[in-house]
Parts: structure tokens; C-alpha cells; sequence
């Protein structure tokens, strides 16, 4: 059976092949692909800007968690928690060394991605400045939930705290470089299609 369909495939190939489609199908093809990927570009950068809103917010609840919850003084059970004079790594070192790695491992990587970040710079600035800026802010958040772990009763949801904070710093990394890959691919194809127009 398939032995007579292709036999009968090749005698009419060239009745086959002297169809082809209208322009207007080309058109609206094309048409199509431009809008899903327009589409596609305003929705990454709109669910960028949702994760770091979400990112600040985190952040506020957490210090006002951290605020509220050191006023009741800087005593707990006799002892002054601001008198103890241990560095932040020294505390977080003491208190948990798994959590001691875990903020190891993502600042390391944290800083990584940073550097691949800072290539962009001289091809487009205004973006680089607007991701450096959208860093800073989690980043201060991090440092100061960093500058207050000697201090705090609560050490362990601190802890928790600013690892989500590396956390969410990784992901805002990912979706920075994830846009500057989809720019550099859409610049790619424009210099390939204008490159073959000439």
C-alpha cells in the first residue's frame, strides 16, 4: 500500500509542487509572529516590574516585622543582645552553619550574575541604570537586615529573611539578563535582516 501511494507521489510531484500560497497568507503570517512577540516583550517586562514590587514589599514587611518586634529593648532573659560585639558572619556562623553556606553560595552567585550584567553597560545604559537600581534597593534591604542579625532576639527569622532577600536578588538577576538576552537576539535578527536587504 505505502509502495503505491509514494510510486504514485513521484509520477505527480510536479502537479504537487506548481502550487504555492497567496502573499496575503505570507502577510498575515508574518503579521501574527510580530504580535505575539510585542506581546511577549511587554509581558516580561511588566512581570519584571510586578517581582520587584513585590520584592520592595517583602522587604517593608520584613522590617517592619524587625521594627515591631524590637521594641521591646534590646534585653532578652538578662542578657544585652547589643553588647555581644560579633560581626554579622560571626553570628551567622555561630548560630547556623548551613544558613552560613546558603548565604555564601547566593552571594557568590549574586555576584556572578552581576558581572555579566555589567557588559551590557556601554550598550545600554539607561537600562543598566535602571537594573542597578532595582539591585540597590534589595540590596540595601539585605544589608540592613545584615547590619541588625547581631542584635536582634529573633535571629532565625532574620536569618530566613535575608536569604529570601538573596533569593529574590537571584531572580531579578535571571530576569534582567533573561531581557538583555531577548534584546540582544532581536538586534541580532535585525542586523541579519538588514544585512540581507542590502
Amino acid at each position: 500500500m505505502s509502495n503505491r501511494l509514494e510510486n504514485f507521489i513521484q509520477d505527480n510531484r510536479d502537479a504537487f509542487d506548481s502550487e504555492e500560497p497567496r502573499q496575503q497568507v505570507w502577510r498575515d503570517l508574518q503579521s501574527k509572529v510580530a504580535e505575539n512577540h510585542r506581546d511577549e516583550r511587554v509581558f516580561h517586562l511588566g512581570f519584571l516590574r510586578w517581582t520587584a514590587a513585590a520584592a520592595v514589599i517583602i522587604m517593608l514587611v520584613g522590617m517592619f516585622y524587625y521594627v515591631a518586634s524590637d521594641r521591646g529593648g534590646n534585653r532578652v532573659a538578662g542578657i544585652d543582645k547589643s553588647s555581644t560585639g560579633a560581626t554579622p558572619d560571626q553570628v551567622l556562623n555561630e548560630m547556623n552553619p548551613t544558613y552560613a553556606k546558603e548565604v555564601y553560595h547566593f552571594t557568590q552567585l549574586i555576584e556572578l550574575k552581576q558581572s555579566e550584567l555589567k557588559q551590557i553597560e556601554k550598550d545600554h545604559p539607561e537600562l543598566y541604570q535602571r537594573f542597578v537600581k532595582d539591585m540597590n534597593k534589595l540590596d540595601s534591604s539585605y544589608q540592613a537586615l545584615k547590619t541588625e542579625l547581631p542584635k536582634n532576639a529573633n535571629r532565625e527569622l532574620l536569618l530566613e529573611a535575608m536569604i529570601q532577600n538573596l533569593r529574590l536578588q537571584t531572580e531579578l538577576l535571571n530576569q534582567q539578563l533573561s531581557i538583555i538576552k531577548q534584546l540582544n537576539q532581536k538586534n541580532t535578527k535585525e542586523n541579519e535582516s538588514s544585512s540581507k536587504s542590502i
